[in-house]
């Protein structure tokens, strides 16, 4: 046999197979940056786990529903003016409330106090403490 048809792992081919395996898996765990997690859920959480200290974070833990908001605004400020103003917000305690006029606007600045009374006699202390108007 010449040295041309000679070939390197033709005397031991399953040696040279189980070494091509481990080059290919050495490879692939150099490219990977590792070893492959054992368990690829490990560092998973679910949202709910996070959400009721988020959203205390933010000021909206045990906050109302849109809905209570919108009735106890239309109970606190009469048919009139709920119908030309509406709350945008409630964060932190602090209630925005959108108004289409600045007449509107100047009406209930002088109305903030009873508005606010109002307010914690339908929702109770302490949920609404500020009131922001805006045009």
């Amino acid at each position: 046999m010449d040295k041309r048809s000679r070939r390197p792992y033709s005397k031991h081919k399953d040696q040279g197979s189980h070494s091509v395996e481990w080059l290919r898996a050495l490879a692939l765990r150099q490219w990977r940056h590792g070893d492959p997690v054992k368990d690829p859920k490990r560092n998973i959480n679910h949202a709910g786990r996070f959400l009721a200290g988020l959203l205390e974070e933010v000021g909206a833990s045990g906050a109302l529903e849109e809905k209570q908001l919108l009735d106890a605004w239309a109970k606190v400020a009469g048919d009139f003016i709920s119908k030309n103003s509406k709350p945008e917000s409630l964060k932190s305690g602090v209630l925005v409330l959108r108004v289409v006029q600045p007449a509107l606007r100047f009406q209930l600045e002088q109305m903030k106090g009873k508005l606010l009374q109002n307010f914690k006699a339908e929702l109770g202390a302490g949920v609404i403490k500020r009131i922001i108007l805006k045009v």
